[in-house]
């Protein structure tokens, strides 16, 4: 048995991305800036050692996925990943229910880009702080903040708004500078630093076993190691002569390089000074690098790199959440108005105009919705991955297609990824309560979330409808 002829795609996009563009749009997914603030908390969870191989273990876990999800790919070749994917293979409401929990995560992680830009620029620049605003969610919001968190919003709407082209030059240019960054501060901690510093490996926090760390770092890792998509949710738009198999390549090489980066980082930070002391600081990354050198130049150096590089994931974000609103779209499950392709550029105009619009809305919360941002796209996340794994086992089982990619070992890595994905998505999805030790912000945040998706399903039946007729 075959699986069903692949739906409609609707209007075209244009095709302009080459192999290096996929390779950065990965990479520079997934490794954004949250490194630069949240290094002491993995450190503090299960020192070093723990959360190198919590990172380690959640590498060979996302490897297997974006395995899975390259396989998926040359199966069905279109914008929308996973939506697209679980669409295919399990029916209607798992897709929009997935889709619209992702619309979330895409579109929250671009507001985070626009928070900690401004914390950024502000820390480099205090003389820029303006004027306190209001306060939201325990933090200031800050007049300059707010401009910003508006200005990137704008300059990567209009980036995507103009060309996928536009959009990958852009992504190449800001994801190799960030790579000459990195290298040279992983470098100065490994030549300046001292080994000694990194003693104790492996310790968890008072009470508590670091091996329980490490559960909370490897499930924080399968945020920090996704974004991995953002070239699968581009494959429509593959420049002539490049196939689906050279985009899944590019892709697993953005995991593995976003693998060694964070391990490399761990170690290289605890080596410059005693890691212990990272702890509670708010920018621990550029703690440790800046006390390398007397001038602590190379603090200023990681806030550059880490605006860089939250640049580069802004700019991918962005431009995935609008394939997924798209997909989306084209098939009823949003309003068909964000469907749009601009006949000129070849861009999907609508749905990019309204990630720039939620994005906005997104910066206004500022820094208080960080860690919230975070908890729920795991959430979102993990849980899709569970389903895309479900669905590459029953089109194992009932296609008589050969993909250009099928991911090694067979069936039993594939429930080894699928495992990890389900530890990860149960301490994510209950890791604040136990915590905070009541109902956290970010199951509100999922509820009413699910409560407007529920909305757009009940009175969406009519574009549902017209756009399998049109099929």
């Amino acid at each position: 048995m075959n699986p069903k002829p692949p739906r409609p795609v609707g209007e075209p996009l244009a095709r302009t991305i080459g192999t290096g563009g996929f390779f950065t749009l990965s990479f520079g997914s997934i490794v954004g800036s949250g490194w630069v603030v949240v290094l002491g908390d993995w450190l503090g969870a299960a020192g070093p050692g723990g959360a190198a191989v919590a990172f380690l273990a959640g590498g060979l876990v996302m490897t297997i996925i974006a395995g899975a999800f390259a396989e998926l790919a040359s199966h069905y070749p279109r914008a929308g990943g996973e939506f697209v994917y679980i669409l295919e293979g399990l029916g209607p409401k798992p897709a929009f229910l997935m889709g619209w929990l992702l619309t979330l995560s895409f579109v929250a992680f671009t507001a985070f880009e626009g928070i900690a830009l401004a914390w950024f620029i502000e820390t480099l620049f205090p003389a820029l702080r303006g004027t306190v605003v209001y306060s939201l969610l325990g933090q200031d919001i800050r007049i300059s903040a707010l401009a910003l968190g508006i200005g990137g919003a704008v300059l990567f709407t209009a980036l995507n708004y103009l060309g996928s082209g536009l959009a990958v030059l852009f992504q190449r240019i800001v994801t190799y500078a960030f790579i000459a960054c990195a290298v040279g501060l992983i470098g100065a901690g490994f030549l300046l630093g001292d080994p000694v510093n990194i003693e104790p490996l492996f310790k968890g926090p008072e009470g508590r076993s670091w091996t329980v760390g490490a559960f909370w770092v490897f499930a924080t890792s399968m945020v920090f190691l996704n974004g991995f998509q953002s070239a699968i949710y581009a494959v429509e738009e593959r420049a002539p002569g490049i196939s689906v198999g050279r985009v899944s390549a590019a892709m697993v090489a953005g995991v593995l390089g976003a693998v060694l980066f964070y391990c490399l980082l761990i170690f290289s930070a605890s080596s410059a000074m005693p890691w212990q002391s990272l702890l509670g600081r708010e920018l621990p990354s550029a703690a440790a690098f800046g006390a390398l050198t007397p001038s602590r130049v190379l603090a200023t150096v990681v806030l550059v790199a880490a605006a860089i590089s939250l640049l580069k994931t802004w700019n991918a974000l962005h431009l995935a959440a609008a394939r997924l609103i798209l997909a989306q779209a084209r098939l009823g499950y949003l309003p068909t108005a964000l469907a749009k392709v601009h006949p000129r550029y070849g861009t999907p105009s609508t749905a990019v105009l309204f990630v720039g619009a939620c994005t906005l809305v997104g910066v206004l919360l500022g820094r208080g919705a960080i860690v919230p941002i975070v908890n729920m796209s795991a959430v979102a996340s993990t849980s899709t991955f569970i389903l895309c794994l479900i669905v590459l086992i029953r089109l194992r089982r009932t296609s008589r297609e050969r993909p250009s990619f099928r991911v090694p070992g067979g069936l039993p890595i594939i429930l080894f990824g699928m495992a990890g994905a389900l530890v990860a998505a149960c301490v994510a999805l209950f890791e604040p309560m136990w915590t905070a030790g009541r109902v956290p912000l970010e199951w509100y945040l999922l509820v009413s979330w699910a409560l407007v998706g529920a909305v757009l399903w009940a009175t969406g039946g009519a574009g549902r409808r017209a756009a399998a007729g049109r099929a």
